[in-house]
């Protein structure tokens, strides 16, 4: 049994060093096979919540390593439906990053998806993250809009906390740049 778990071990490991191989080229940090949101520095979440054709590409990259397709610049290459799914967890991701800032600046509680290796949620997306990327982490009643989200109906509470991602995004990076 033994054997199985090292070499499933290795697996992983060798799985982490091929999706992170140009993140470590791009960001100061450190990155394995258990690095999660709540693991990356302000630095680099900073640079990756911005979204926008230059900083998708780190998100591309990783998505494609960890599938097995290449590198991220063959993204625009994909075919229709592969191109689709790396998309659609590319905009999971994306949401996930700038629901993690969004912790950190205190406007949202924790949330699971935070604590999950990076690597876990795009191998696992189709299986378990795909019927939940329209999830939002709860408000936090420290937030100054917290009144009125609490008495919005609670099936429009996703998209309160949504309309707040811009307004957020600048105020990280704001705080994140001075870092």
């Amino acid at each position: 049994m033994g054997i199985v778990l090292d070499f499933q071990k290795g697996r992983r490991h060798l799985l982490a060093k091929r999706a992170f191989r140009n993140w470590g080229r791009r960001f100061t940090d450190q990155f394995d096979e258990d690095t999660s949101l709540s693991a990356l520095s302000d630095g680099t979440l900073g640079l990756l919540i911005r979204g926008g054709e230059e900083n998708l590409l780190p998100i591309y990259d990783l998505i494609l390593s960890v599938l097995g397709m290449g590198s991220g610049a063959r993204f625009y290459d994909l075919e229709g439906s592969e191109k689709m799914y790396v998309m659609d967890i590319s905009i999971f991701l994306l949401d996930q990053l700038r629901f993690e800032s969004m912790k950190r600046l205190g406007w949202v509680e924790d949330f699971p998806t935070r604590h999950i290796s990076l690597l876990d949620l795009v191998e696992q997306f189709g299986e378990h993250f795909s019927s939940r990327r329209h999830e939002t982490p709860f408000l936090s009643p420290s937030h100054a809009l917290y009144g009125e989200y609490e008495k919005t109906f609670e099936g429009d509470r996703s998209l309160f906390v949504r309309r707040l991602i811009p307004e957020a995004l600048q105020a990280y990076i704001r705080e994140s740049e001075k870092s």
